[in-house]
């Protein structure tokens, strides 16, 4: 018996994740443009990367190819080569805004970077045929991106709770404090929803994106993601007055 189709619901937050990470990546790319600063590049970069161009040519190599499996390879290969440079953005991130000068981690980058490399080069060399198979390749890269999420989560939620001290004595910007917090959500977010996806495929051997349940898990956790980034990156004035204002409160 087929299995029933997913609510239509589930969508939402497959489709708030993509048009956020597209409005907060591009923007801070640009940014970048101007600043020249890497933080901006990186977290654009990671985001796009991540996001909409990795998960858009997921997308259109399943869903919209025609019957070619050079093409569909080709996608596959363009969506994978995006994934691993926005990984490898969140890695260069995580070390140069947190531990700049902490050799450990700068060689922990150079591994990440080295190993995104050799599984693209891998999957290249099979044509991209079962990409998303569970092997030494896919849980390589998965658990890579899985660990720039939720490493990046856990120094932002860090960095958040030292500053969210200085605001309190009237030392730092309540809306930068809080920008770090939202960060730390939105990549967590985005971490434990990987997260889960993995476990439940190689607990059941079937596609994370064929499982309803999983499907659901991955659009909350989206949505999540895409409204702590949009209130991080894009937020309204009346949310930055509300977060002022709680500071001067609790100050």
């Amino acid at each position: 018996m087929d299995a029933a189709p997913p609510h239509p619901l589930v969508w939402v937050g497959f489709a708030a994740f993509f048009v956020v990470a597209l409005a907060v990546g591009s923007r801070l790319l640009l940014l970048a443009r101007r600043t020249r600063r890497l933080p901006e590049l990186c977290i654009g970069a990671g985001v796009l990367g991540i996001g909409p161009v990795g998960f858009g040519f997921y997308v259109i190599a399943e869903e919209l190819a025609p019957p070619s499996p050079a093409l569909h390879g080709a996608l596959v290969g363009v969506g994978m080569l995006a994934i691993g440079l926005g990984v490898f953005c969140k890695f260069v991130f995580n070390w140069r805004v947190y531990h700049p000068a902490r050799r450990r981690v700068r060689a922990l980058v150079a591994g990440a970077a080295a190993t995104l490399a050799l599984t693209w080069a891998y999957s290249a060399a099979t044509g991209f045929a079962g990409y998303n198979d569970v092997g030494w390749s896919y849980l390589a890269r998965i658990a890579l991106q899985i660990g720039a999420l939720l490493w990046g989560s856990a120094e932002a939620l860090r960095y958040w709770s030292r500053m969210r001290r200085r605001v309190r004595l009237g030392m730092g910007d309540p809306v930068v404090c809080n920008r770090f917090l939202l960060w730390g959500i939105g990549a967590g977010a985005a971490g434990v929803g990987s997260l889960v996806g993995t476990l439940a495929q190689i607990a059941t051997g079937v596609p994370a994106n064929e499982v309803p349940w999983v499907l659901a898990s991955s659009s909350l956790h989206g949505l999540v993601a895409a409204a702590a980034m949009w209130l991080a990156f894009l937020p309204p004035a009346a949310y930055t007055r509300l977060v002022e204002r709680r500071a001067r409160v609790e100050a």
